[in-house]
């Protein structure tokens, strides 16, 4: 069904030409919302307003006012939308600060919209318009905070959006202003409501999240009828319990995925509520891990087909961005406070000049790993997801540390079969100790997909074993020849298969994708 807008129509989500899309995002954080960790700040200088005071503090007022906006105006350009796009994404969630774009008030419900501060998201949405990448606009930061952590910029962490009516009426005004603003503009996807709300530990609140996102989408559908809505859960939008009904039609449901096992029992019961509510299902951010973890998770959306948003863009120092920027000279000392104000203003010039797209540095096999395009490391046990028969053959049932519903076998470097370490935030590769094996039986088999850029390359492949690869390999069905796991395929096929089945038991690590030059 053509409808001019992206909408949710049954468990899929159509584009406005009526299209079925599954949407491959990229978090836009650390623009209009600077997390600490991702400028390699880990102490109580976490977010954006105690660095602001910071610089305040260490510079003056005028000048922290100022390196806030050539920070916005620098750190998310054309270029980058133009990479998003080249890598193979289409769309881009950017997180929202309602600061940025309204005077706070503690008396005020309306909040009065800061003179030119939508021109800068007017302009990211048309560099999107012109790259074909869709937006979703994510209200990250709401007043009062509803995550009650550093990464809604609240106050004293606490979500006080859900202790004072007056916050929640400003943020029903916010989306009035937003939806107003865009309503007729298509190249926006969705209108993610509040950024995982309500951890765990603020629990006696999760009463009050279903009547606030029914207030906005009332206030929203008076304005707009048809841009798609996407909500989230409790507890970092892990829990979906809150979701009992849906208050409309067109509704996205968002679960957020970090640090645990990238198999299908961790997905199993949001792929459920998706079918029972008859909505379709996004991971709406995930990330901040090694490359062999984003391959396996990220395929595992894939090929589930559900929505993904990595997070996050860019970040300080990062190998588990797509784009990474220098650390500046004397950084340590400016967040310790030690330097003078000449020094601290120097320091933070040399920072606003490294986060210019330029001197980023650009990390494409992030990509390759999100996307299982060559080159690219898959590890042995990110086999494919479609199921028996399909992805995998067994002999019998057996238990195993991750994916227990297929019933191989998979342990760590000591033969165990313990649940394993996925959390890797910085992105290191995991010790000796965590490394993963699958063992396969004779006449066991598994498969893995992998794509290429653009057809008509060489591809060379090496199967990783633990001893002799005694193994039957085929590419599409196409016996190929290995040399102690090593072969080269010519595949004219953006998609490919490669299958491997145990002639003698062998114990896989990892197969290294490489293109053949």
């Amino acid at each position: 069904m053509k409808t001019g807008y992206c909408h949710a129509l049954g468990t899929q989500i159509f584009d406005p030409e009526g299209r079925p899309i599954v949407f491959r995002g990229v978090g836009i954080g650390g623009w209009l919302l600077i997390e600490g960790y991702m400028i390699n700040s880990y102490g109580t200088i976490d977010r954006p307003r105690r660095l602001q005071a910071h610089i305040a503090h260490t510079v003056d007022a005028v000048y922290a006012e100022q390196f806030m906006k050539t920070w916005r105006q620098r750190f998310f350009t054309a270029e980058d939308v133009r990479f998003i796009a080249e890598q193979g994404f289409n769309m881009i969630r950017i997180a929202l600060d309602y600061q940025v774009f309204f005077t706070p008030s503690e008396t005020a419900s309306s909040l009065e919209v800061i003179d030119g501060a939508f021109n800068l998201l007017d302009t990211v949405i048309q560099w999107c318009k012109t790259a074909g990448v869709y937006v979703i606009l994510d209200l990250h930061a709401a007043p009062g905070g509803q995550t009650g952590t550093n990464i809604d910029n609240s106050m004293a962490d606490h979500p006080d959006l859900f202790t004072h009516a007056l916050y929640q009426d400003q943020t029903v005004f916010i989306w009035e202003t937003f939806a107003r603003r865009y309503r007729d503009e298509p190249i926006i996807a969705a209108y993610d409501l509040l950024n995982e709300p309500l951890p765990s530990w603020f629990s006696r609140y999760n009463n009050q999240l279903m009547p606030l996102y029914e207030r906005i989408i009332n206030a929203i559908r008076a304005l707009d009828s048809h841009h798609m809505i996407t909500l989230e859960g409790l507890h970092w939008s892990t829990d979906w319990s809150c979701f009992e009904r849906l208050m409309d039609d067109n509704i996205l449901l968002q679960f957020h995925k970090y640090w645990n096992a990238p198999d299908q029992e961790s997905i199993k019961t949001y792929l459920a509520d998706g079918e029972r509510h008859g909505a379709p299902i996004m991971m709406g951010e995930g990330g901040e891990n090694n490359l062999a973890w984003l391959t396996a998770a990220f395929k595992l959306y894939a090929q589930n087909a559900v929505s993904f948003v990595f997070w996050a863009y860019k970040k300080m120092t990062a190998h588990n961005a797509l784009m990474s920027f220098s650390e500046p000279d004397n950084w340590a000392a400016f967040l310790e406070g030690s330097l003078s104000e000449v020094a601290s203003k120097a320091v933070l010039e040399a920072l606003l000049e490294n986060i210019r797209f330029e001197r980023c540095q650009a990390q494409e096999d992030v990509a390759q790993a999100l996307l299982h395009r060559v080159p690219f490391t898959c590890p042995a046990y990110a086999y494919d997801f479609y199921g028996e028969g399909v992805s995998f053959g067994r002999l019998k049932h057996r238990s195993s540390s991750l994916r227990r519903g297929d019933g191989l076998t998979i342990f760590d470097a000591k033969g165990h079969l313990v649940e394993p370490v996925f959390n890797h935030m910085k992105g290191e590769d995991p010790s000796p100790e965590q490394t993963l094996y699958l063992w396969l039986k004779p006449g066991e088999w598994v498969t893995y997909t992998f794509h290429l850029e653009c057809p008509a390359a060489s591809v060379r492949i090496h199967i990783e074993s633990i001893g002799p690869l005694h193994a039957k390999v085929s590419i599409n069905d196409i016996p190929h020849t290995h040399h102690a796991g090593q072969l080269s395929c010519l595949t004219a096929q953006q998609q490919n298969i490669l299958r491997i089945e145990a002639i003698e038991p062998i114990v896989l690590a990892n197969i290294v994708f490489r293109l053949d030059r």
